[in-house]
């Protein structure tokens, strides 16, 4: 989903105030005692500060073992306590300091290890919770380390089929065209569908009880789901799915999103009765897209993110701030759908914009990409993984392969695109960013396209160029192209990106898609290369 329509960014800068609103609701990253700080500091603008490196107690695990959580705590200088005990604090995603609930004792020394019940799907459920280890000073609990999730959710999971891996040529469906058989035809291995949690979470219908309360979705919404995962599983198809928080339940809505001039919004991690419906509908889906009424394999959290004034709107300015309620957002979804499919995987997202300079509407992809990395590994590793959407600059610029000045192969360009997305899989190759195996994080194209509105020619070479760039990248797992019809809407700014116009007559793209991964590719290569005016095999770059 693209910029296109022009969206007002209202009261960017981030006061002092909603510094002290965000400290008190427990929503600025950080467990121990210190470990966030704020300023006023230039242009009103809060700056938050994250440490960890003076906490007398680190925590090395949190995991699931059996029906029990085992968090594991080293102290090469133990904190000193009245009692003589660590006290670990289970707490929400929007609890900090000396606040939750207290779930186990150890007595205080270089290493530690705490056991107590997961309960899974009750009231007492620690499956979401971090933990932080306190020690009592005055009869007062003070936090000693920084916080750490559950690394390992996919332990508790029934589900456990092999993902449904057959290629990595994707196409967004037209939705007037899934009853019939147009994407098996196309040769289509991958699509992506968008899940609109406030509608689904603002209806009633289906019932669903989950951590001891019962929550209405919409039968509705759910229908609409129901059919088109299963058309498209139904045709061989591996299912992305895209979690997005529309307008329609304002409970799931993060409070300094709400009212924003934008489609979606950001994820609501401040507040207990928003935490705990996203907790319920990301277990609902996952466990509900995993089986007879459709399958997902993939999961992307929010859209866009980075460009914050347009696809995941939160008023504020501040990069931790932002970065930090996504995060939280993120642990949410990733521990309610692995904890249901422990073969599914789940996506943080950025657009194309990737060193340029951040503005009042978007932060730039490396900024935040970078800090998301920081937030994650300090609170416990886990296998998120990228989907990134490498469009052309401008939009409507219709050659796949020449992006000019905006897209270069150094980690200082503005932009990526296909044409440089080894920009991105390098970056994710360095060590610091690597998976907890040890692997290079998947990356998912999962949406991006070329107009023919300067001519089908330029399309269609754009088109298998693209796809044989991602071929050519072990890195990347799929590139999905939007789309498969053309949308009027965007027609009108010269985005007409479909394989096939409104009508749905074949451009002359539906064949060099339809064919892109087939033996016969070699002809629509050559012919793509006559286009471009050099051979294509000789413009990919090989990772």
């Amino acid at each position: 989903m693209k910029k296109r329509t022009l969206v007002r960014l209202v009261a960017t800068s981030c006061s002092v105030v909603l510094s002290c609103y965000l400290l008190h609701a427990g929503v600025l990253p950080g467990g121990s005692e210190g470990a966030v700080s704020y300023a006023k500091g230039k242009n009103s603008k809060a700056v938050v500060t994250v440490s960890t490196a003076t906490d007398p107690v680190v925590l090395t695990g949190a995991v699931i073992q059996g029906g029990n959580v085992v968090v594991s705590a080293q102290s090469p200088a133990p904190p000193a306590a009245d009692d003589g005990l660590y006290h670990l604090l289970a707490q929400n995603v929007y609890e900090n300091g000396a606040l939750g609930k207290e779930v186990a004792q150890a007595g205080v020394g270089a290493s530690a290890n705490f056991s107590f019940p997961l309960a899974k799907n009750s009231a007492n459920s620690n499956l979401f919770k971090k933990f932080t280890v306190c020690v009592k000073r005055g009869g007062v609990l003070v936090p000693v380390s920084s916080s750490r999730y559950l690394t390992n959710p996919e332990v508790t999971a029934t589900h456990t089929a092999p993902r449904a891996v057959a290629g990595k040529k994707g196409l967004l469906p037209a939705a007037e065209l899934l009853s019939g058989n147009s994407l098996k035809q196309l040769g289509v291995k991958q699509s992506i569908y968008n899940v609109l949690l406030g509608s689904i979470c603002s209806q009633g219908g289906i019932p669903y009880t989950y951590n001891g309360k019962t929550y209405q979705f919409s039968s509705g919404m759910i229908a609409q789901l129901d059919y088109a995962f299963s058309r498209m599983n139904a045709q061989g198809i591996q299912v992305t799915a895209v979690l997005l928080a529309n307008p329609g339940d304002p409970s799931i809505v993060h409070p300094l999103s709400r009212g924003g001039p934008a489609p979606y919004y950001a994820f609501n991690t401040a507040e207990p009765a928003g935490v705990e419906k996203l907790q319920a509908a990301a277990s609902f889906l996952a466990q509900r897209y995993s089986g007879a009424h459709g399958r997902v394999d993939n999961w992307i959290v929010g859209n866009e993110v980075n460009a914050r004034g347009d696809w995941h709107f939160m008023n504020t300015g501040d990069l931790g701030i932002f970065t930090g309620e996504y995060a939280r957002a993120f642990r949410i979804f990733y521990n309610g759908i692995r904890s249901e499919n422990a073969n599914a995987r789940v996506y943080m997202c950025i657009d194309q914009q990737w060193a340029r300079a951040s503005s009042p509407k978007y932060f730039s992809g490396v900024s935040f990409l970078s800090l998301f990395n920081d937030m994650m590994t300090a609170e416990g590793n886990i296998d998120w993984h990228v989907a990134m959407h490498p469009y052309n600059v401008p939009l409507y610029s219709p050659m796949a392969w020449n992006n000019g000045k905006y897209a270069s192969h150094s980690q200082a360009t503005p932009y990526i695109t296909i044409q440089n997305i080894d920009v991105l899989t390098d970056y994710l190759s360095q060590p610091k960013l690597l998976a907890p195996n040890g692997q290079v994080r998947s990356v998912l194209l999962s949406e991006v396209g070329y107009t023919s509105s300067q001519g089908e020619p330029l399309q269609a070479a754009s088109l298998i160029y693209a796809y044989k760039q991602a071929e050519a990248n072990s890195h990347v797992d799929g590139i999905i192209f939007s789309r498969e019809m053309d949308a009027p809407s965007e027609i009108a700014q010269g985005l007409a990106n479909g394989i096939c116009g409104v009508g749905g007559a074949h451009k002359q793209s539906y064949a060099y898609f339809q064919f892109m991964d087939t033996p016969e590719a070699g002809a629509y290569i050559n012919n793509a290369s006559a286009i471009i005016g050099a051979d294509l095999n000789s413009l990919l770059i090989r990772r």
